[in-house]
């Protein structure tokens, strides 16, 4: 069961940042929704991770981060002018960015 969910949260990843990508230049209603139905597997899939594996620290601060990269992409896909708060495209690449360095195990707590 753990390696069904592993490997549903790593290719949800892998296809929601192609998609996050993709709506970034090409806004669609069509996209929206994609992302959000990606950004909902990826969350339960990574919460059934979590409670597999008894709640380990990382795995908080990774939702928590997670969470909150979600959000940020969600301002950023709403925003009328594609690419022009760049402040908001940064902490959002710094945030993916931070939780791709605690999914791989680079950061670890």
């Amino acid at each position: 069961m753990d390696n069904v969910l592993y490997q549903t949260h790593i290719g949800t990843w892998a296809i929601l940042a192609l998609a996050v990508i993709v709506s970034l230049f090409y806004r669609s209603f069509y996209l929206k929704i994609f992302f959000r139905i990606l950004a909902v597997l990826m969350l339960t899939s990574g919460i059934g991770l979590a409670i597999s594996l008894s709640f380990p620290l990382v795995f908080v601060m990774k939702l928590i981060i997670a969470v909150l990269c979600i959000g940020l992409v969600e301002m950023l896909l709403k925003r009328e002018k594609p690419i022009k708060s760049y402040v908001l495209l940064g902490s959002t690449f710094i945030s993916f960015l931070l939780l791709c360095l605690i999914g791989f195990g680079v950061i670890r707590f």
